[in-house]
């Protein structure tokens, strides 16, 4: 049986072991591209990385809820846009029925069918987009006085009722339409200011989301740099160890040879 210096048995056969371990994990932490692999490596760091990962998900889930509703602003503002050509194409017939002594009956039918169609079609279009706009569009016409206290009295016009309004009453149809008009535009410009505020925002939780995962980062993920510095000083402490051993084993068999 080898006769070996337990000294440098002892520290050969450690400096063998740790060297092992380090190896193990410089190249687990190499091919996962992580640091923290499992509790024992960084319980602290570990549950620093998880609490700012519940951030990076919380931050993520408003940034997709925040584009989505911009998505909704655009369809809208693009609905409105369309409306907002409709309507000055009803200016345009207004106009036309207004020279009514120069229209034949046929030409005046046309004209109020148009603008029939026209307003079908903005009311559908906005409907469908989430901005419904007809409701809100509505002129008031006098119709006469109350005998009694002298008052006037008023109903109320729609855009429904334009079609028709565009012969027997321009003026009130030309209302109707530069109503629609400001409408419109009125609503064009909440949007606008939603859709420059949310974004303004959105970017501001993309810099946050930005900033937390480079922070989760620098806690979890591996330094190459380093793990490749720590993966050669393990080979080295590996190979320095083996030669301990050896010299260990040489002076056992010195004193082998002095004995026999």
């Amino acid at each position: 049986m080898p006769i070996t210096t337990p000294s440098l048995f002892s520290t050969g056969l450690q400096g063998i072991n740790q060297s092992h371990a380090l190896l193990a994990q410089s190249s687990e932490r190499l091919a996962t591209g992580m640091r923290i692999n499992r509790g024992a490596d960084d319980p602290a760091g570990l549950i620093a990385s998880e609490h700012l990962g519940g951030q990076l998900s919380s931050i993520h889930s408003r940034i997709n809820a925040m584009g989505r509703t911009n998505l909704e602003l655009s369809i809208q503002e693009g609905s409105l846009s369309a409306a907002a050509f409709g309507i000055r194409d009803l200016g345009g017939l207004v106009v036309q029925g207004a020279n009514a002594a120069g229209l034949t009956d046929a030409e005046s039918a046309a004209i109020g069918t148009a603008a029939s169609e026209i307003v079908q079609s903005i009311g559908t279009l906005t409907n469908a987009s989430g901005n419904p706009i007809l409701g809100d569009i509505s002129i008031q016409r006098q119709i006469g006085t109350d005998s009694g206290t002298g008052d006037p009295i008023y109903e109320t016009l729609t855009m429904n009722d334009l079609p028709a309004l565009i012969e027997s009453d321009p003026e009130s149809a030309q209302a109707l339409v530069d109503e629609a008009s400001s409408v419109v535009a009125s609503r064009q410009a909440e949007i606008g200011a939603e859709q420059r505020s949310n974004e303004s925002m959105q970017r501001a939780m993309e810099e946050e989301y930005i900033n937390v995962a480079r922070a989760q980062s620098t806690i979890r993920d591996t330094d190459y740099a380093k793990e490749v510095s720590e993966s050669v000083r393990a080979s080295i402490l590996g190979k320095a160890s083996m030669r301990v051993l050896l010299i260990g084993q040489q002076q056992s068999e010195r004193v082998l040879d002095l004995l026999a």
